[in-house]
């Protein structure tokens, strides 16, 4: 069996690091100190997505992320900003954050210390049940999500409230407009077959549509919502963004350089949701770097998560959600990593 690990290919950055925010003005940083902590199968057809031709070359953009050339597992670094604006990047239970401080003669070790305790900011998102579609599998927790029977995905669906057309499930909480969400998916596939070469099959989704528009079509990219799936790249597998409002279909990442016969692949993938900023991102858990961030994410409606597991007589596939916090009490400006 030939394993790919999920940090083979390369990056590429949205422009999410600017300095402007919901509550400050654009305005030039001086870093004012640098430490480092320790911190039975359905039978569905083959299902492709709408993606770039045959031919598109995948563009890199340059970063415009902090990097630390140091080998750390994360860092924090005061930046202090004009009028008593200040930011900090914390390690904040296993995600860095970047926080915004704004009371004067606040004390950088105080307030660090006071939010590495994770348990108020903790939530669980789970998969919503009565809106899985009758093709996919859920674990009795609902927190696993596969397209083909397994001991721990043995629940197929049946509800009357179930998606028809998109072929997964919804997150059991939808998001409101002050939501800044943070959530890791664990993602494994096993290709049984050599994928077509001429054919962008999908693998997996994990996207945000509102809620009256998520079954209009079979996958969140072809509809109306914001979109990161997995799929068959030509002779790869990659990651691709795409929002069809916008044009947007951007290929991000490649996580398998095989796209053929036994080829197992596992990986993480980050995602934060911040709704006053009408931003959606995905973030490289193996490099910590952003992939990509959507801008303008909004709706008249709620906005809800969608995940979604595709062909599974060519590619077994599961979809966990690992972990998910609630940061709409801190002062987040932005998700790092």
């Amino acid at each position: 069996m030939k394993e790919s690990n999920s940090n083979n290919g390369f990056n590429n950055e949205g422009d999410y690091a600017d300095t402007s925010s919901d509550d400050y003005e654009s305005l030039r940083v001086q870093i004012e100190q640098v430490s480092t902590i320790n911190g039975t199968n359905s039978s569905v057809g083959y299902v492709d997505g709408n993606r770039q031709g045959p031919h598109a070359p995948i563009q890199r953009k340059t970063s415009a992320v902090i990097e630390n050339t140091e080998p750390v597992i994360a860092r924090d670094i005061l930046i202090r900003f004009q009028k008593h604006k200040w930011f900090i990047l914390a390690f904040i239970c296993g995600v860095v954050l970047t926080l915004a401080i704004v009371v004067p003669g606040l004390s950088y070790e105080d307030e660090l210390h006071h939010h590495l305790h994770c348990s108020p900011y903790n939530f669980t998102l789970k998969f919503n049940r009565t809106s899985t579609h009758s093709s996919v599998y859920l674990s009795t927790d609902n927190t696993i999500l596969s397209n083909f029977y397994t001991t721990e995905t043995s629940d197929a669906v049946n509800h009357p409230e179930q998606l028809q057309s998109y072929r997964g499930a919804l997150g059991n909480r939808c998001f409101t407009s002050t939501d800044k969400i943070y959530f890791e998916i664990k993602y494994t596939f096993n290709i049984l077959y050599n994928m077509p070469v001429d054919k962008p099959g999908l693998v997996a989704e994990v996207g945000l549509v509102s809620r009256n528009e998520a079954d209009n079509y079979y996958y969140v990219g072809g509809s109306d919502g914001w979109s990161f799936s997995i799929h068959n790249c030509r002779s790869s597998i990659c990651i691709s963004a795409q929002y069809k409002k916008q044009l947007i279909n951007e290929e991000i990442k490649i996580v398998s350089h095989d796209n053929t016969a036994r080829t197992h692949v596992t990986g993480r993938l980050g995602f934060f949701v911040s709704m006053k900023r009408q931003e959606f991102s995905i973030i490289d858990k193996e490099t910590m770097k952003i992939l990509h961030t959507f801008q303008g994410v909004s709706s008249t409606e709620d906005i809800c998560p969608a995940f979604a597991v595709y062909n599974p007589n060519i590619v077994e596939v599961i979809l966990e959600i690992s972990y998910s916090y609630d940061f709409k009490n801190l002062p987040v400006f932005n998700v790092i990593a």
